[in-house]
């Protein structure tokens, strides 16, 4: 980060995104409320409330902590507070230019996902107050662009969150039978990932974020970005589709799998193991070198070539980690990006039709010096 720092002219970035303090320090804040101040010279300075001191003080790998009050009588506004705090940091320094967030459109939820303080208008107009006589500088596509290729130690990170993601997984093959509901599949996954993935392998945070669309009608439609979990009872011959999105400690899985209730078609089966296949090849064509295009050819041609080209309208993958979706490397006909070393992407082909039902799977697999390994994998049954 401080070699794109100096390539950019940036003296220092102030981020405030969950993701991204845990990018440069380890620590994953709950809903928003510490703000990173990180340095391309010097030590970086954490400002967090003080109730966080034991999670801060147990996980944080760069930096210093500076605590403030928060959220108890008499302890004032918080933005006062951080204000205080990156006065105090500028007046020190002769910082010139200061990166920030200025443009992420989509973000993470923190573990606390039914509240969220994101950085808004006013959020800059303090750090230009703050930081008095430094430009401000959006650094949206240089934290992203540090984003997408991962550390060891992320990487190890992310491979405990795919083993854990695989739980839910196993949770959704073992009670998908006719009679339960998408709204009763979704519970017990969620169920499955929260008791056995929290302390598993040391995560403190877990969480799960399933969505279970059942029969034709609504898993044909199940290319979409998010599904809806309906309380339609499953049919024998009904396909339930699990899109499933796990984070631990700030780390993220995105996966899915498909399964009939009951007894499968053959027609449903010859669709299932024709996209296992194309599944497969591309995870294969994921190494060094190779482009997002080449990947996504890779599977996409036995879809076309076993007739269900049409039923297939989406990509193949997007980069993952740090968020349920993150911009790069991007799987798809016309792609450039080119894989690296430890860049992670999701591989999920899917074949959806009116007739028979809508099939995805889905596995996140990262890039290695010499191919390419699927984190927390886990069987591929109909």
């Amino acid at each position: 980060m401080r070699r794109a720092m100096e390539q950019a002219r940036l003296d220092a970035l102030v981020l405030r995104l969950p993701e991204n303090v845990l990018l440069l320090t380890g620590f994953w804040p709950m809903i928003g409320a510490a703000t990173l101040v990180f340095p391309r010279e010097g030590e970086a300075t954490l400002v967090a409330p003080d109730y966080f001191s034991v999670e801060v003080e147990t996980s944080l790998l760069h930096g210093v902590p500076r605590y403030y009050r928060f959220g108890v009588l008499g302890a004032g506004k918080p933005a006062d507070a951080v204000f205080k705090a990156l006065s105090d940091l500028a007046a020190g320094s002769n910082w010139r230019r200061i990166g920030y967030e200025g443009s992420f459109s989509m973000i993470a939820p923190s573990w606390h996902s039914g509240e969220a303080l994101v950085p808004v208008e006013s959020t800059r107009d303090y750090y230009a107050a703050a930081f008095t006589g430094a430009e401000l500088v959006d650094a949206t596509t240089l934290i992203q662009n540090e984003r997408r290729t991962k550390t060891a130690f992320e990487i190890e990170k992310l491979r405990i969150t795919g083993e854990i993601s695989s739980i839910g997984l196993e949770a959704f093959q073992n009670a998908v039978e006719p009679g339960l509901t998408g709204v009763e599949l979704v519970a017990l996954v969620e169920h499955a990932v929260m008791t056995k993935g929290t302390g598993y392998k040391g995560a403190t945070r877990v969480r799960a974020y399933a969505q279970v669309a059942t029969g034709a009608k609504e898993t044909a439609i199940g290319y979409r970005m998010h599904e809806i979990s309906t309380m339609r009872p499953l049919q024998n011959g009904d396909v339930a589709l699990l899109e499933l999105g796990v984070v631990a400690d700030g780390y993220w899985a995105d996966r899915t799998r498909a399964r009939v209730a009951g007894t499968a078609s053959d027609e449903q089966l010859r669709a299932f193991d024709v996209l296992k296949q194309a599944q497969e090849a591309s995870c294969k064509a994921i190494r060094p070198g190779a482009t997002g295009a080449e990947v996504d050819e890779a599977g996409r041609r036995i879809i076309r070539e076993a007739g269900y080209g049409d039923l297939f309208p989406h990509i193949t993958g997007h980069g993952l980690g740090f968020g349920y979706h993150e911009d790069s490397p991007h799987l798809a006909p016309d792609s450039k990006d080119v894989l690296e070393p430890g860049t992670l992407s999701s591989v999920e082909p899917g074949i959806y039709s009116q007739e028979f039902g809508g099939f995805r799977i889905e596995d996140d697999v990262l890039v290695t010096a010499h191919g390419h390994e699927i984190l927390g994998a886990f069987e591929k049954q109909l």
